[in-house]
């Protein structure tokens, strides 16, 4: 949580400064410990004080260090994340993106920064830019994680534009996928994508008691705010189908609250919308066949 609260309120010129400071002090940090042991290493060899296999253990050690020292470095990377995920602003998500190819150039970073893009976009709304951004990145090779959110962000933005032959098709890259994966940890993520293209094919097909009982299953792992947002979005349409409108304004309302700049808050502003119409026609209604009666 106090990661997401450092990016609020602060524009994305504001947040790539902040971002490059801290990646300059711990480059810094990694660069004067390999010259401390290259300089303790030299000395060593000079003085005669170490043999080779004396060298090659404080290489190892080297090794062993600045591993985890990369991993704090690409934390603040990783950080960035909450922007979207529980501050729920993809608009300044995918400015920070942008400013970030600047900063990155290595083509490694330079995709995983696209992917990113692409998954701000869809959250905003713009599901062509999106798919345009995230469908030639189909040539490179790339880590599960963000082979999961390739899938998934294709996946989204074809179902959002009516193309379900598409849409399908991607399910069935995921199935494939996922059925390679050896590892337990990688299966449960794999088939926690699987279970989100089910549920959300059957809201889409109008199956609103397999879409709660997915749902129910589901939300009870979900930390990140805009997880629990679109949920509630979702819920709100399954609600106001089954004609259950008190459920579907408190799921709307919360949205519009907490929602930021999702596109799904438009959609839950219209959706509360004709709610009330719907809510006003209703009680005029039994006003008139009160009359008459």
């Amino acid at each position: 949580m106090k990661a997401a609260m450092q990016y609020q309120n602060k524009t994305p010129e504001e947040i790539v400064r902040q971002y490059k400071k801290r990646l300059r002090a711990k480059q810094g940090l990694l660069i004067l410990i390999f010259l401390l042991y290259v300089i303790v290493g030299i000395r060593g060899i000079w003085w005669g004080d170490d043999g080779m296999p004396d060298v090659l253990l404080k290489l190892f050690i080297l090794i062993v260090i600045t591993f985890p020292i990369n991993i704090w470095i690409s934390w603040d990377f990783m950080s960035l994340n909450m922007i979207l995920n529980q501050d729920c602003d993809p608009v300044t998500y995918v400015q920070v993106m942008r400013l970030l190819e600047k900063v990155h150039k290595r083509k490694r970073s330079a995709v995983a920064i696209r992917i990113n893009e692409a998954s701000g976009l869809m959250w905003s709304g713009q599901f062509s830019d999106a798919l345009a951004l995230a469908e030639p990145l189909r040539k490179y090779k790339l880590s599960v994680n963000y082979q999961i959110s390739f899938l998934n962000i294709r996946f989204n933005c074809y179902k959002k534009m009516e193309d379900l032959e598409r849409a399908m098709q991607v399910k069935h890259e995921a199935e494939v996928l996922v059925s390679s994966f050896k590892k337990a940890s990688l299966q449960r993520t794999g088939q926690e994508l699987l279970n989100v293209m089910d549920a959300s094919l059957a809201l889409w097909r109008g199956d609103y008691e397999a879409f709660r009982r997915m749902e129910e299953a589901r939300s009870a792992g979900y930390t990140a705010k805009l997880q629990k947002v679109v949920s509630a979005v979702c819920l709100a349409d399954v609600d106001i189908a089954c004609n259950e409108l008190k459920n579907a304004r408190t799921h709307l309302e919360y949205a519009i609250q907490e929602g930021g700049t999702l596109y799904v808050v438009e959609d839950a502003r219209r959706m509360l919308a004709e709610l009330a119409q719907k809510e006003w026609m209703e009680g005029t209604d039994y006003g008139e066949r009160t009359v008459k009666i």
